[in-house]
């Protein structure tokens, strides 16, 4: 196996006290390398994904002794934060938890970005490089190439909790209004209906994905052709202008736990998990963490109701790995990955998200049953911005979403500067 040995630097992440670091190093040394035939690989992944990389990692290390693997689990939008800085570093990671697609996702490390700029490797040879459904083939590759290993979607919907449901004896809303009203009703109880992260990227992230997938992809599946060819744009879009709205709408109708504007989400998970709130709009990989956080607090799914169409589009989030092309260890990285590509049922099982196999069969893990018939009708669509030219449209978006939190920002300004972050990105 072919070793791209490079200088340490000494760099090191400030992942805070809550990280993880998984296979504490038999090798030697807190950076990885490799000593007396063992090699270390590192990566760096979201708190969210711990409990699926806990078991895969594990069983990997279990199934072979000359790798292991150390990663830390931190907030998602210091990922590419921390990924960055190492590879302008000359120092990467050999395992990058890249966003597939060209949008940058919600970490900002665009698979496209990366690969066209020659910073991974090359995994077009693998045996499971092609083994998608076509709506993820793209996300997945650059220029005929595969840069990523797909390890599950994930969908955003409306998580509430049955138990205090079943005690106010209320059914989740069917419409946005019911959503509005029942906001004013969960507050006459003394708790709000969600808490918003709405400080960081990765939660607005969810509130675009969701509200645009209802208003703007479930009727013009195609916005995104139609945006690259000039023929629209976020401004004269009303599925656009109804998208923000919304998200607008649940701050002046007190849906929101108070603090929003300043708040992570991961902040806003943990009120979730506390009882404060009793929904949530999200991941089905964030409510897999909810319900592991507080095991006494049960949940369940319903679809989002944001849009006028009976049959909204499921969003997906897409989660990819790479491996860093200037990696130590290049070969054991891919080696990584193939044990992955034949577990993604442990992935799945473990993270909340399902596989590229069962989205081909129109199947989703029992907890998103309720939304099953809309998987069995192909209605997904891949989240706003994942295949976007650049992450620019979507950063701008997100950024300018935390003012509609607290009133120094409209939703024209946000289309507004939407449109000139896509055209100054061309």
């Amino acid at each position: 196996m072919r070793h791209h040995r490079r200088t340490r630097l000494g760099w090191k992440a400030g992942a805070g006290a809550g990280a993880l670091l998984l296979a504490a190093t038999a090798c030697g040394g807190g950076d990885g390398g490799s000593s007396g035939g063992t090699v270390t690989l590192r990566m760096y992944s979201t708190t969210t994904t711990e409990p699926a990389f806990s078991v895969l990692i594990d069983g990997f290390h279990k199934s072979q002794s000359k790798i292991k693997v150390k990663a830390e689990f931190i907030p998602s939008a210091k990922v590419g934060q921390v990924t960055t800085t190492m590879m302008q570093a000359g120092n990467p990671p050999d395992l990058i938890v890249a966003s597939p697609g060209s949008g940058g996702g919600s970490n900002g490390l665009s698979v496209h970005r990366l690969a066209e700029a020659n910073r991974l490797a090359d995994l077009s040879a693998r045996p499971w490089a092609t083994d998608l459904p076509e709506l993820l083939k793209p996300t997945a590759q650059f220029e005929g190439k595969t840069y990523s290993l797909i390890l599950g979607v994930s969908t955003q919907f409306l998580n509430y909790t049955t138990t205090d449901f079943e005690k106010w004896k209320v059914e989740p809303p069917k419409t946005f209004k019911e959503l509005l009203d029942m906001c004013g009703m969960i507050k006459s109880k003394g708790m709000y209906a969600m808490a918003s992260g709405a400080a960081d990227m990765a939660g607005n992230r969810m509130r675009m994905q969701v509200f645009s997938a209802a208003n703007v992809y479930a009727l013009e599946p195609d916005w995104d052709k139609k945006r690259a060819a000039g023929q629209v744009k976020f401004q004269t879009s009303p599925g656009w202008k109804k998208t923000f709205q919304q998200v607008q709408d649940l701050v002046t109708h007190d849906c929101y736990y108070p603090g929003s504007a300043g708040r992570t989400t991961e902040e806003a998970r943990k009120l979730g998990a506390s009882g404060k709130t009793t929904m949530g709009i999200g991941p089905s990989i964030a409510a897999a963490y909810l319900s592991k956080a507080n095991p006494d607090r049960k949940w369940a799914a319903a679809a989002v109701p944001a849009g006028d169409t009976a049959t909204p589009n499921l969003p997906l989030e897409v989660s990819g790995i790479s491996v860093a092309k200037r990696a130590e260890h290049v070969d054991e990285a891919i080696a990584f990955l193939d044990y992955l590509a034949a577990h993604r049922d442990v992935y799945s099982k473990n993270s909340g998200a399902f596989s590229p196999a069962m989205m081909a069969k129109g199947e989703l893990p029992d907890f998103l049953k309720p939304l099953e018939p809309l998987a069995k009708q192909n209605r997904f669509s891949l989240a706003a911005s994942t295949m976007w030219p650049s992450e620019a449209p979507a950063q701008v978006a997100y950024k300018y979403m935390t003012g509609l939190h607290n009133n120094t920002r409209t939703v024209d300004d946000i289309l507004k500067a939407m449109d000139q972050a896509w055209d100054n990105g061309k």
